[in-house]
């Protein structure tokens, strides 16, 4: 997994939780990396399942909320480090439609050895889309994340309804989202 989620998510505790509660999470985790990340480096997702279900343990925020709020706060760093990108968008479903055709291919330009997840859109009307997302990896709940930031970021609302396609409803699941601007 690619060393930048790590040191969002790093960032991330540090801001909501303060240093001792990273140090304290860092201390407590049998991590291979030992708990150091690079951005541009490439770490097992075990480990950031690790850090998560423990940082869950140690604040009593569910699992799932603690992924989507990663999810929300990556999306503005992401989009903050590639604005071009936002730029070419004219809304959040155009963004959306784009994942696999635009930002994934970006993405592999960037990172080659980048395993992401895969994405299919449907447009189901000018305020509704499906987004089904699959991955190896169990991050629904960050994937729904990165679309609450998208909404925010285009001062838009998401109503989103999650329909698990398998079992394992954070692997691959269908996101069936409407969309309202927010009132000004």
């Amino acid at each position: 997994m690619m060393g930048m989620v790590f040191t969002g998510f790093i960032e991330l505790i540090e801001d909501e939780f303060g240093y001792e509660t990273l140090d304290a999470l860092l201390q407590s985790c049998e991590l291979d990396s030992e708990g150091i990340y690079t951005a541009v480096g490439s770490y097992n997702h075990e480990e950031l399942l690790q850090l998560v279900v423990k940082l869950s343990e140690m604040s009593s925020v569910p699992v799932t909320e603690l992924v989507k709020l990663f999810g929300k706060k990556l999306f503005v760093e992401l989009i903050g480090g590639h604005p071009e990108i936002a730029s070419e968008m004219t809304d959040s479903f155009d963004l959306l439609s784009k994942i696999d055709s635009y930002i994934h291919v970006e993405v592999y330009k960037l990172y080659p050895q980048a395993e992401l997840p895969k994405f299919s859109c449907e447009r189901l009307g000018d305020n509704a889309i499906r987004l089904h997302y699959q991955s190896n990896r169990p991050f629904a709940s960050f994937a729904e994340g990165l679309l609450d930031g998208c909404a925010n970021h285009f001062n838009e609302h998401f109503e989103i309804t999650r329909t698990p396609e398998t079992k394992d409803s954070e692997t691959d699941v269908i996101f069936n989202i409407t969309r309202t601007p927010i009132p000004s």
